[in-house]
């Protein structure tokens, strides 16, 4: 999207918007959004990683109103329909570690110190306890939607592994009632359907098989910058159990308890965000 399409999405707040392609690792080329408020802003900037294949549709409510009072870079991972990408795809450019050495490729481009907080949700947030983990990503702190300890992919999905890429679209169609079975929350699915649909389906395919077996390493204690897991009883596609064991393991971690996952990607979360950072 250009940044006067994100800016009519975003119902046009009051700040610059700069889009623009940020070389990674690996010859991959990140989109990345940068949101500059017009008045004068002395918090630390935000790193925003968004889910896995999710679209900034999801989380405009969020964007619309964060973006008038922070600096905001909203970068979309490599499995990401905006990715350049400059070779053929393999199953190896899509593990959590290559997420992670992107994001710190784009960060130094970006002229970003240790002096931000990273924002994350689902693989977004898992990526970021990696790459803290790892010694790739530095930040004050980090603020994480249900990240996943691990990947395990609904029955229905095991078909995508073998499959052809040009079999996805149907397939994806076939699994979508189960989805829809599945999450509680209705604004949850329409974000999920959305995502699916628009995914770029040879992408789609190599990060399953990238992440179908993941297990966030046990270690956590390696990360001593101060992090917040945020949980939503009424989410069942991330479970709690997974934050609370990811929060405990910790040595400066919070647990985040909000009223729903749609309530996480609307401007009300913002008043969650100020007081976990203000403690």
């Amino acid at each position: 999207m250009t940044p006067a399409e994100v800016a009519a999405l975003l119902g046009n707040p009051d700040c610059h918007i700069e889009a623009r392609h940020i070389e990674a690792s690996d010859g991959y080329q990140l989109r990345v959004y940068s949101f500059t408020p017009k008045q004068d802003n002395t918090s630390p900037p935000v790193v925003f990683i968004p889910g896995w294949t999710s679209v900034m549709d999801g989380w405009a409510p969020l964007l619309a109103s964060w973006a008038e009072k922070r600096t905001i870079h909203y970068i979309e991972t490599r499995e990401k329909r905006s990715a350049i990408v400059p070779k053929k795809l393999r199953v190896n450019d899509f593990k959590m570690l290559r997420h992670a050495e992107d994001l710190s490729e784009v960060v130094s481009e970006l002229n970003l110190d240790s002096d931000v907080m990273w924002f994350g949700s689902s693989l977004g947030a898992t990526v970021i306890l990696h790459g803290m983990m790892e010694g790739h990503l530095r930040g004050n702190s980090a603020f994480l939607i249900a990240p996943n300890s691990q990947f395990r992919f609904p029955t229905w999905m095991v078909p995508l592994m073998a499959a052809p890429w040009w079999c996805y679209s149907p397939l994806i169609r076939i699994g979508l009632p189960y989805l829809k079975w599945r999450l509680k929350e209705p604004g949850q699915y329409i974000r999920y359907k959305r995502t699916l649909t628009q995914a770029h389906l040879l992408r789609l395919k190599r990060s399953v098989q990238a992440n179908r077996r993941y297990d966030l390493p046990a270690n956590l204690e390696k990360i001593d910058a101060k992090i917040a897991i945020c949980v939503a009883a009424s989410d069942t596609l991330h479970t709690g159990t997974d934050s609370h064991g990811i929060v405990d393991a910790l040595p400066n971690g919070s647990l985040i308890e909000v009223p729903s996952n749609q309530y996480a990607h609307e401007a009300d979360v913002i008043g969650d965000i100020d007081a976990w950072e203000s403690v």
